[in-house]
C-alpha cells in the first residue's frame, strides 16, 4: 500500500512537473527579449509572469538599460521617436488615463503635472514608430513588430521574474 502510494505521488509530481518546467522555461524564453531603442530605452516586458493578468502574461513596456519600467501601466497609444517616447496610459495609480512623455534629458513628464513641456517635448520628437502604423498602437504589439524587424538588435534584458 505505502509504495502504491509512494509511486502515485511520484507520478503525480512528475506529470506536473514537467508541464510546469516547459511553460516556465518558454514564459522565461519570449518575456526576457528586448530590443533597444536609438533614445536610449529599452522595450521589453515588464516580468516574465504576471500574477494580476489573465494567462499571467505580462504587459510590454519602454524600460531604462537595468530592467527598470519607465512607466509600470499598460499603454494603449504608445510613440517611439530617435529622441522621445510618449503616449497615453490605460490607467494610472488613481485608475485614471493619462498622456506622458520622456526624453533623455527631461526625464518621464506627465501632461497633467507639466502640460506646456509635454506638448513641447511632442511637439519636437519628431516622426514616430517608422511607419509601421499610423494613429496609436499598444505597446505589446509595437514590441512584437519591431522583433521581426532585422534592423532592431533583439536581446535578453534583466527582467523581473514575478509581478502583480
Amino acid at each position: 500500500m505505502r509504495a502504491t502510494l509512494v509511486a502515485a505521488t511520484a507520478l503525480f509530481f512528475l506529470l506536473l512537473l514537467v508541464p510546469t518546467t516547459w511553460l516556465f522555461l518558454a514564459f522565461n524564453n519570449k518575456y526576457r527579449q528586448c530590443i533597444t531603442l536609438k533614445n536610449g530605452l529599452n522595450l521589453g516586458y515588464e516580468a516574465v509572469v504576471d500574477l494580476s493578468r489573465s494567462y499571467f502574461k505580462p504587459i510590454a513596456v519602454p524600460r531604462f538599460s537595468d530592467g527598470t519600467p519607465l512607466i509600470h501601466d499598460e499603454l494603449w497609444a504608445i510613440f517611439v521617436t530617435d529622441t522621445s517616447v510618449y503616449g497615453v496610459s490605460m490607467a494610472g495609480e488613481d485608475g485614471l488615463d493619462y498622456r506622458f512623455a520622456w526624453r533623455g534629458d527631461t526625464g518621464l513628464i506627465k501632461q497633467m503635472e507639466s502640460g506646456a513641456l509635454y506638448d513641447r517635448l511632442v511637439a519636437e520628437a519628431g516622426h514616430a514608430n517608422w511607419d509601421i502604423k499610423t494613429g496609436s498602437i499598444g505597446t505589446d504589439w509595437l514590441l512584437n513588430e519591431l522583433i521581426k524587424r532585422p534592423e532592431f538588435n533583439v536581446h535578453r534584458c534583466p527582467t523581473a521574474l514575478i509581478t502583480w
